[in-house]
């Protein structure tokens, strides 16, 4: 993986000082080496001429520019100089880099590089490398921006064509590789993460952003938690013509559930083997050591014995231990190692102080909500002892239906038809009733479906409720929130209302939300903070594609990943394939009401810095409360905590 950075300004500069705090705050995504090029005039300027320059960030001369694009480096393919950035087309003379018509900053691994490549061959272009970066170069010359349609894989870039003076910023299909951008009319900046450019914009919270990670722990593309900053959304790409000053930004995929396939059950089997198989196989594909992230599911699992099955051995997995029953999968995650003879490595998490806190904090680009971002950075910092590329099982639960949320909705839609059992009944069920872990059960089902289809969604999240908001916030803050729906945060709702199938409906909300902002994000953050390329066989467009077309059926039957369960029936034992899902979450209720002076500390009255949102006489109250009686808010905690934290680090 790598971190990139652009700076393209008409009347503005940044100085060698300033690139280089960009480049050091992106250093942990490429920490191999780092490239700059400069160029003499800008291309926002009218009748813009001249070449540009070419420096390693080490030899860049003391100086202002008007723009600039750069590069951080983490070498995983091709670990040459030739296949060092940014890079430029094969017009570029023999002279440093200067004068390529075609320049690339790019971020990613296209899993099917070589089949351009020969193709690109056959057709007449010449390479200096071995990389995939230089196919997305010369692909681009042959089939201009269209070549996005050819890619298989995870990217996200910025191509600077100098013949049409146009910038394109594109980012892959699901969303697994992160790109962020500024714009006031006068200055273009873009990178990797915030942190990039953060120095060079004024720093305002966007309430509307603010009030989306208090309640669903994150922030939705194309939104930031900063105002007058946007995410590029997944499978989109934005073009800059630097002449005009026009933005055209463009869906070039989407996720569709239509048209179904005729498989029948067993034909889909075999084609969802055949298809993840390749998924799974294409992303060994590297010049350094790879592992895998097994947590003994059947997503992990699936992975590890797909690699076995395509002739991979000397496989490292890596898992985690928590010290509390209920929280710990590492049994599992042993029996599925040792089943498949990989070389097994566990750590166990340690419980969080202050400095904990403020390292997690640090590796964070904006506030994120999910307390599971703990264990997954502490494991991403082990895990980059040992190797520089992880196989990550992020996606299967939304591609098959795997959460227990999917279920609960269609228990739901069971309950909808049955007469003798009316929602409204089931909520003046006595309360001493609810002790009965079944009615219990009903009881919460039927809360979901009074809230209706999308209240019931947002009830998932555990974030702060709208009580809770005005509650802790201070006076004429709560006021300044939008009161955003679901239904605001999903693009092309036309196709979502298409869908008729509950299940169906949920995995198309989660797979334009939930995955790329939160599940995506969390893995790309944890990982990257620590220099490791995380690669994802259940975000595959091409597998992705088949699940979809797939009649529900064949991915909900009594629980969910049907299909996947029985294809793992012939490779793993059943008390893996059928064992209860736990997730992934720490023990941060323990943690926190065992250790009231961290939380405490932290809210003090004499470092608070966020007394413009929160009233902290109550957060005091809420401490108190939590710390003394049976009440749980430990994920609220933890919100108010990532931000706060956050604040104080960025000064925002």
């Amino acid at each position: 993986m790598c971190g990139i950075f652009g700076f393209f300004s008409e009347n503005g500069k940044i100085t060698t000082k300033e690139l280089h705090m960009s480049l050091k705050a992106l250093h942990h995504r490429g920490p191999d080496n780092a490239g700059v090029v400069t160029f003499t005039n800008s291309p926002l300027n009218k009748g813009h001429r001249g070449g540009a320059q070419y420096f390693s960030a080490a030899s860049m001369p003391d100086g202002e520019w008007s723009s600039v694009l750069a590069h951080t480096r983490l070498s995983i393919i091709d670990l040459s100089e030739a296949a060092s950035q940014p890079m430029c087309n094969e017009d570029c003379p023999e002279c440093n880099r200067r004068n390529g018509t075609v320049r690339i900053s790019y971020n990613g691994e296209i899993y099917n590089f070589r089949e351009i490549r020969h193709e690109l061959l056959a057709k007449g272009h010449s390479f200096k490398s071995k990389s995939d970066t230089e196919v997305i170069i010369h692909g681009y010359e042959e089939w201009g921006i269209d070549v996005i349609n050819k890619l298989r894989g995870m990217f996200a870039f910025a191509l600077l064509d100098k013949k049409s003076n146009k910038l394109f910023l594109v980012r892959d299909r699901l969303g697994v590789k992160p790109l962020k951008y500024f714009y006031d009319r006068d200055t273009f900046i873009f990178a990797s993460e915030l942190k990039g450019f953060m120095h060079l914009i004024p720093r305002r919270l966007d309430p509307g952003s603010l009030d989306r990670f208090l309640t669903l722990k994150y922030v939705p593309s194309p939104g930031t938690i900063l105002d007058g900053v946007r995410k590029l959304s997944p499978a989109e790409y934005l073009e800059f013509d630097m002449s005009t000053r026009q933005i055209r930004k463009e869906i070039y995929w989407r996720p569709s559930f239509f048209p179904k396939s005729s498989f029948s059950f067993p034909e889909a089997k075999e084609g969802l083997k055949k298809i993840f198989s390749e998924a799974v196989f294409m992303r060994t594909i590297s010049d350094v050591p790879i592992g895998v992230y097994l947590s003994g599911g059947m997503d992990s699992s699936a992975m590890v014995a797909f690699l076995k099955d395509n002739g991979v051995n000397n496989i490292n997995t890596f898992t985690i231990k928590f010290d509390r029953p209920g929280y710990d999968e590492s049994e599992y995650a042993r029996a599925v190692a040792n089943r498949f003879r990989t070389t097994h490595h566990e750590f166990q998490t340690p419980e969080l102080t202050y400095n904990d806190l403020q390292e997690i904090i640090n590796s964070l680009d904006e506030p994120f909500g999910d307390p599971s971002y703990i264990p997954t950075y502490y494991l991403s910092k082990y895990t980059s002892e040992h190797v520089k590329v992880i196989l990550s099982g992020d996606g299967g639960d939304e591609l098959l239906g795997g959460y227990k949320r999917y279920y609960i909705h269609a228990r739901g839609r069971i309950l909808g038809f049955l007469p003798q059992i009316r929602t409204d009944l089931l909520k003046k069920l006595p309360p001493q009733i609810n002790k009965k872990k079944f009615i219990g059960k009903l009881q919460r089902i039927a809360e979901d479906l009074a809230a209706g289809f999308w209240g019931a969604y947002l009830k998932r999240f555990n974030g702060f409720s709208d009580t809770f908001k005005r509650y802790v916030m201070v006076p004429g803050f709560y006021d300044k929130l939008d009161n955003f729906t679901l239904e605001d945060l999903v693009d092309g709702l036309d196709d979502f209302n298409k869908i008729s199938d509950t299940i169906e409906r949920l995995i198309w909300i989660d797979m334009h939300t939930y995955l790329p902002d939160y599940i995506l994000t969390k893995t790309d953050l944890a990982l990257m903070a620590h220099s490791v390329e995380g690669r994802n066989p259940f975000v595959d467009y091409r597998l992705v594609e088949f699940c979809n077309a797939l009649p529900p059926e064949y991915k909900f039957k009594e629980s969910g990943k049907y299909i996947l369960k029985t294809i793992l029936e012939e490779y793993v034992p059943r008390e893996i394939i059928h064992r209860k899902k736990m997730g992934f979450s720490p023990p941060i209720k323990y943690w926190f009401k065992g250790n009231p002076a961290l939380l405490y500390g932290i809210f003090s009255k004499e470092d608070f810095v966020s007394g413009d949102i929160f009233d902290l006489k109550r957060v005091h109250r809420i401490i108190d409360e939590f710390t003394t009686t049976d009440m749980n808010v430990s994920e609220q905690l933890w919100l108010m905590i990532v931000l706060e934290l956050w604040r104080r680090t960025y000064r925002v």
